[in-house]
């Protein structure tokens, strides 16, 4: 059972999702929460894979902000009116600058309501 709510994004390119290690682009964000997110790739991810992300977008302010985590891929399917595979990622552990980087979000949206 859900245990946040998700912040879907109207643009699909907002949030940039790369591995850690090799800094390659996997993906971008389709709605996160402080409990995760769901991918958006090209390319499907294998369900129970552990993924070192990171998480890249720019501020209100046009600064770059990025966050780094670990989260386990919870399910993967084709979404064959988008052509991209989603997969639901759970973080692994919370961190305080992935809680941040949400709150901050949530605030921004309340802002503009």
């Amino acid at each position: 059972m859900r245990q946040s709510s998700r912040i879907t994004f109207r643009s699909t390119f907002r949030i940039k999702i790369s591995d850690r290690e090799s800094d390659t682009l996997i993906g971008y964000a389709g709605d996160v929460s402080e409990c995760g997110m769901k991918l958006l790739s090209d390319t499907p991810v294998e369900p129970g894979s552990e993924l070192k992300l990171r998480v890249r977008m720019r501020d209100r302010q046009g600064e770059m902000r990025q966050v780094d985590v670990n989260m386990i891929c919870q399910w993967s399917q084709e979404n064959t009116r988008t052509g991209f595979f989603e997969a639901g990622l759970a973080l692994q552990e919370e961190t305080a600058e992935y809680v941040r980087l949400i709150d901050g979000m949530r605030k921004v949206r309340k802002e503009k309501a």
